[in-house]
């Protein structure tokens, strides 16, 4: 992965106020990716957004880590559902235009 795209945690940890051990839990649960380069362990800016849901959880929604971990598991499948119902209006509305 190209290193202009990774954020090392300790920087990310510091611009965000969250402890490090909870980014560790964070990778622990499967929940995000780490990438280790030169002794430097960092996450990818692409998973910002996702991270940033996940620490909403548990400081400001109070959610321990395995709610976080269940909660993600169920917001994953709903978005899959989600794009297969997408899929399967567009086949209906292709057979439907003929």
């Amino acid at each position: 992965m190209d290193r202009e795209n990774l954020i090392p945690i300790q920087d990310f940890c510091s611009i965000y106020k969250v402890p490090e051990t909870f980014i560790a839990s964070l990778y622990e649960y499967e929940l995000i990716e780490i990438t280790t380069t030169e002794n430097t362990q960092s996450v990818s800016v692409t998973q910002i957004k996702n991270i940033e849901k996940l620490i909403r959880f548990h400081f400001e929604m109070d959610i321990n880590l395995e709610g976080i971990h269940a909660i993600s598991n169920l917001l994953d499948k709903v978005e899959t559902l989600q794009e297969e119902i997408k899929k399967l209006h567009n086949k209906i509305d292709f057979y439907e235009r003929e």
